[in-house]
């Protein structure tokens, strides 16, 4: 091996060896600088990525805030429809307010924790709301209120029949009137007179108004105060409402029948279907009205009859009695016999206070004696039979409170006590063969139920 080529070999691996460490030196300055710019650059990009990673979060939680907004919004909108609180929610107080002796809803919604905005809400609920201006004391009103003191629901009995609702609905009051499922159901009571009507009548179970209706009804060819005699009889059938299985109140009489004196009298409730008019006619078609009452004070006592000689108790001398007195206490409402004109009202001589009643051409009533008159009837005022004209009294000649009665026929005085009356219109004959199909199921009961099985005179 040459010597020389040998050392020219070591002194460049020499050489090279020694520049190897700049090399590495400069390489690894270069490197770090590389490295420092990539680190660099990393923490850039890092600071980079977090800013724009906090500001894609903000933008989605605005963006999430916007999203919940108007799901919220969303949600109100569907539930615009539908009431506001639920009548069984859990959160609702159920109040029962009582009427009291000088309370109104006032002074009740206050003492309940109920807005007085809620009174005025109520107020304008709708024109069926009026029904609370009618409270009496002993009314229940039944309130639901949630936790602000908010009206939800309201509910008021009207009558046995039909109750005021308030319902909150879109945020606001609703009120509307409805009406009970009313059932009806006939019942009958059955009675033989011992002393008095209305004392057989409360031992049949009947109520003191269906015993007046009773008495309304046949008052055209019975007179109660003098005609009814002990063992007279009668049979009701009559309708009962009930709701709920509770028995509420008492209907109208459907058929009746009341034996008089050996007579029998039938009664049966028709309403003719063009003119709705309702009435009660005899089981051949004929009115039970008659043009005229035959008493114009209810269940009176007779205490001078019409007589053409009769001992005056003031006068004290014997003269003629042109009428029928029913003596009966101070202030007891006499009725008008029949529709009419007021033709006389004021004082007449020994009558004292006195009204004169024209019916059409024929007739003329006369009632005197009277404590006073009913404000609402003057001279030349047209009244309705039944309405009340005066008051029982004892003006003019007479020895005590009673009524004078008297009834001319073509100015003619006649006996009002046995007096025929003429009679309203029967049923139009179109209608005769609906009239009996329609009530033969209660002639037969009336058959069934009578205690002389018909073998009475029928009139």
């Amino acid at each position: 091996m040459n010597y020389n080529t040998f050392i020219n070999k070591d002194f460049r691996n020499r050489s090279q060896t020694q520049r190897h460490p700049r090399l590495r030196w400069a390489l690894l300055a270069a490197g770090c600088s590389v490295i420092g710019l990539v680190i660099a650059s990393t923490s850039a990009t890092s600071s980079s990525n977090k800013t724009l990673k906090k500001h894609a979060a903000e933008t989605l939680q605005k963006n999430a805030s916007v999203v919940t907004e108007t799901h919220r919004l969303d949600l109100s909108a569907k539930n615009s429809t539908t009431i506001t609180a639920k009548p069984n929610d859990k959160n609702l107080k159920h109040i029962t307010l009582v009427v009291k002796k000088g309370s109104n809803l006032s002074n009740l919604f206050d003492k309940a924790g109920i807005k007085p905005s809620q009174l005025i809400a109520l107020l304008h609920s709708g024109t069926d709301s009026k029904a609370l201006k009618r409270l009496h004391p002993g009314d229940k009103v039944d309130v639901q209120i949630n936790a602000q003191g908010e009206l939800i629901t309201l509910h008021y009995d009207i009558n046995a029949a039909k109750y005021l609702q308030v319902k909150r609905i879109n945020d606001r009051l609703v009120s509307s009137i409805q009406a009970y499922n009313i059932e009806t159901r006939s019942a009958y009571a059955q009675a033989t007179i011992a002393s008095s009507l209305f004392w057989a009548s409360q031992k049949a179970g009947l109520s003191q108004n269906l015993t007046m209706e009773l008495a309304n009804i046949f008052g055209w060819d019975i007179d109660f105060a003098l005609d009814i005699r002990q063992g007279d009889s009668f049979t009701v059938i009559y309708e009962e409402k009930f709701n709920n299985g509770e028995k509420i109140s008492d209907g109208n009489i459907i058929a009746a029948e009341f034996i008089n004196q050996g007579k029998v009298f039938r009664a049966l409730r028709y309403t003719e279907p063009s003119t709705g008019k309702t009435g009660y006619y005899s089981p051949d078609g004929h009115s039970l009205r008659k043009a005229f009452l035959r008493s114009p004070v209810k269940f009176s006592r007779i205490s001078s009859r019409f007589s053409n000689r009769r001992y005056h108790p003031l006068l004290h001398k014997f003269r003629s009695h042109k009428g029928v007195d029913y003596a009966a206490p101070r202030g007891t409402p006499v009725r008008a016999s029949g529709d009419g004109k007021v033709i006389w009202r004021g004082r007449k001589g020994g009558y004292g206070n006195a009204i004169i009643l024209k019916h059409g051409s024929r007739y003329t009533t006369l009632y005197g004696h009277l404590s006073k008159f009913n404000r609402k009837v003057r001279s030349g005022s047209r009244v309705k039979q039944g309405q009340i004209i005066g008051y029982v009294g004892s003006t003019g000649l007479a020895s005590g409170p009673h009524l004078h009665y008297e009834f001319r026929v073509n100015g003619v005085h006649r006996n009002p006590l046995t007096v025929k009356l003429p009679s309203t219109k029967p049923i139009p004959k179109r209608y005769r063969e609906g009239f009996k199909l329609s009530t033969q199921g209660y002639i037969a009961q009336l058959n069934l139920l009578s205690p002389t099985k018909l073998a009475l005179n029928q009139h």
